[in-house]
């Protein structure tokens, strides 16, 4: 009989490696000896993403490296449900977005030496929110899956079609995990979902109602969102986000232009007036708020004059990370047969020239951080180093001879340099509450 030990490879955002985690988990309660996806295995699953065209060519690569081993290859995720046959051409098994616990059985019947179904990708749409549960980490940050789906019509994504409309967990179950990671010692949860702001949009509820009875939880100390829509973050949402106490001062944001006429070309929620607006009042609610967003260069239709408005809503968000790409045509969206379509070197270029300024905003305001004190969690140690996030999400390095991962501690900053800080950890942070939204004028890159 073969042995049962299997690799898994995760591609793309949070819910992703939330998933990954959940199958892992799953695996461990059978009986399986879950590996690095490097070492050698008898099964590897491949979780795809498919959000651009390079996710989908990552997706192939991992596949083939997989099946070049001789082991039994399993596919799930965005790029096995849009592309099932493409991902089945070096899979063994190919299962969807929201069946992935398919990907277990079909482990079990090949060890068992049982043949199955090749292809099992069901239409998303038709299924409910699929029950995974992932305690299974070895990172200090916890991410909580909240919702699935996405009802949003960007003329650019494909990801309304890999994952089918929203659907959201009970309160409940989700207020139960995270009280299940408080009782394990985490200090962090990220509440992640491919559309995070339209969670119980489905359910009669909403995420800020969510947000709000963590505050009557045992609960992590610090609470994340996943990426945002700039058109949930209306002032009234923003007062009520501030009332949830364990909320961190750093949002991500969806915003990808800085132009109302490129904005409307990507079928977007919100026009710039409107960006501009709700990210104003949400300083004003949340004194200290941060915030990073994604940015797409070179957007077919986009001029000079649109590009400059990008470059300009980057110096009013004094951001504290940009997560800028150039456009890439998606097969089967709208955008992919727009006029006006830029080429290769002019999104490449537009797309550093934004990267510049962030670059240049992000030493600017280093400069004001230098010999402050801030709050760290650490998540990592390696070398003598500990890294890891102050509350703003800057990520911050210290030379230290203590392992401190899963601690909290007040660091003073000795220095900066590729988008990162230095530090030098001087005493244990025992009460986080009383500097929430202390620091202004800090930047940095998201994780």
């Amino acid at each position: 009989m073969r042995e049962k030990t299997v690799g898994i490879c995760t591609l793309g955002c949070r819910v992703n490696q939330y998933e990954s985690d959940a199958l892992a988990h799953e695996f461990l309660v059978r009986g399986w000896d879950v590996r690095d996806f490097s070492d050698e295995c008898s099964v590897y699953i491949i979780n795809t993403c498919t959000v651009t065209a390079e996710s989908d060519r990552k997706s192939r690569q991992m596949i083939r490296r997989a099946k070049s081993d001789g082991a039994f290859v399993i596919v799930c995720g965005c790029y096995s449900q849009i592309k099932p046959e493409k991902a089945a051409e070096f899979a063994d098994f190919v299962c969807g977005t929201r069946n992935k616990s398919a990907a277990i059985d079909a482990a079990e019947s090949f060890i068992a030496g049982e043949k199955t179904e090749k292809i099992k990708t069901p239409d998303p749409s038709t299924l409910p929110i699929e029950p995974l549960f992932a305690p299974y980490t070895e990172r200090t940050r916890a991410f909580v899956k909240i919702e699935d789906g996405c009802d949003g019509k960007c003329a650019y994504c494909l990801i309304r079609f890999a994952r089918g409309g929203v659907v959201s967990r009970g309160e409940d179950d989700i207020l139960s995990e995270l009280e299940a990671l408080y009782d394990k010692g985490y200090k962090e949860a990220v509440l992640t979902g491919i559309e995070t702001a339209a969670y119980g949009r489905d359910t009669g509820t909403d995420l800020v109602s969510l947000l709000l009875k963590t505050n009557g939880i045992r609960c992590p100390d610090r609470i994340r969102l996943s990426s945002l829509d700039p058109a949930y973050l209306t002032p009234r949402t923003s007062e009520k986000l501030a009332q949830v106490k364990r909320l961190m001062p750093h949002l991500h944001l969806s915003v990808q232009s800085g132009s109302s006429k490129i904005l409307a070309a990507m079928r977007r929620r919100y026009n710039a007036e409107m960006l501009y607006k709700n990210m104003t009042e949400c300083r004003k609610a949340m004194p200290g708020i941060r915030f990073s967003a994604d940015i797409i260069a070179g957007f077919p239709g986009e001029d000079e004059n649109d590009h400059k408005k990008t470059l300009e809503f980057l110096d009013f968000a004094n951001l504290v990370h940009a997560h800028i790409f150039p456009f890439s045509e998606r097969e089967g969206t709208e955008a992919a047969g727009m006029s006006g379509r830029l080429d290769k070197k002019t999104k490449a270029d537009r797309a550093a020239d934004l990267a510049r300024r962030q670059s240049e905003i992000n030493a600017k305001n280093a400069e004001t951080l230098i010999g402050k004190s801030v709050n760290v969690l650490f998540e990592t140690y390696e070398n003598g180093v500990a890294a890891g996030h102050t509350d703003e999400f800057l990520h911050v390095r210290a030379k230290t001879p203590d392992d401190l991962r899963g601690e909290v501690r007040e660091a003073t900053v000795t220095g900066y340099g590729e988008e990162t800080f230095e530090s030098a950890v001087y005493r244990k942070k025992s009460d986080m509450s009383s500097t929430r939204y202390a620091l202004r004028g800090v930047r940095r890159n998201s994780g």
